[in-house]
């Protein structure tokens, strides 16, 4: 395995469109489009009323999440802590006159971190970035999204130190693929596959995810949540990465649950490890 290169420009950039997409949900911009009507593309549009809902629930997106788990490597019991920081932007939307069909453009971008529990300073573990730009559109009862994305990752600096792990470089750009549909009020079912189209170093190029989300009825005193998001990677033999979590809603895209996933690392320089995670979980989505 190479050892991971120093990707300075990329983490600068990649620092400044989350930064962006952190600051959008204050900009005084008015909505690009109202709400649609339709109850067979309520399950299938964000609150924004753009086509393709963001599943909240896959590892995979860059959302704003805090989680307080339990890490099981083998025999050993670690308490870390997930920081992720992550927003989308849509510029731009058009629909056809009857509202059947609809098309958007969008960027999205996140920092994903871990954190050290157990150590005296909560040190940082491992952080990576994924940025993408979205084409996302709607087609009846069916959405579609196609990203072009960009992902690194890094191990935290007194990690290195304390531990002597040599860093290894998950530098890579892809296009992932998905479709989106909701055959029952609150359920949405989503997947498609992914193709690395360049990796350091080499990497299979395939992957899958899939998934399936569920929400109360809207108006409820409380709304409950649960979902389920499979990832698989032909560079791990498709050992499968499995995310669940089962909750509640705080308010408008606010929400609190029980987080479970076992499979391959969600950090990406312990990708080939298997772990399993369970702990708390808050997570806002606009």
């Amino acid at each position: 395995m190479k050892l991971q290169r120093v990707h300075t420009t990329a983490d600068v950039r990649a620092l400044g469109v989350c930064l962006l997409l952190l600051a959008a949900p204050f900009a005084a911009v008015p909505p690009l489009v109202a709400q649609a009507s339709g109850a067979t593309a309520s399950g299938i549009r964000d609150p924004n009323g753009h086509p393709f809902r963001t599943p909240v629930g896959s590892p995979l997106e860059p959302v704003h999440r805090l989680a307080l788990l339990r890490a099981t490597r083998d025999s050993l019991r670690d308490g870390i802590a997930l920081a992720d920081i992550g927003d989308r932007l849509g510029f731009w939307i058009r629909r056809d006159p009857d509202g059947e069909v609809e098309y958007a453009g969008a960027i999205h971008g996140g920092a994903f971190s871990r954190f050290d529990l157990g150590g005296p300073d909560q040190a940082l573990i491992e952080v990576h970035y994924r940025i993408g730009v979205l084409l996302r559109g709607r087609f009846g009862a069916v959405a579609a999204r196609a990203e072009l994305y960009h992902l690194s990752s890094h191990l935290g600096d007194e990690f290195l130190v304390d531990t002597g792990t040599r860093p290894i470089s998950t530098s890579r750009e892809g296009l992932e693929l998905m479709l989106q549909g909701s055959p029952a009020s609150g359920l949405t079912l989503y997947g498609g596959p992914g193709l690395l189209l360049r990796a350091t170093p080499d990497f299979e190029p395939l992957s899958l995810r899939a998934g399936a989300a569920w929400d109360s009825e809207p108006g409820a005193p409380v709304r409950f949540h649960a979902s389920v998001d499979y990832f698989g990677w032909a560079e791990l033999e498709w050992k499968p990465a499995i995310a669940a979590e089962l909750g509640a809603g705080l308010a408008r895209g606010t929400r609190v649950g029980l987080l479970l996933g076992f499979g391959p690392s969600r950090a990406e320089q312990f990708f080939r490890q298997s772990e399993r995670l369970i702990g708390l979980s808050v997570s806002h989505v606009r």
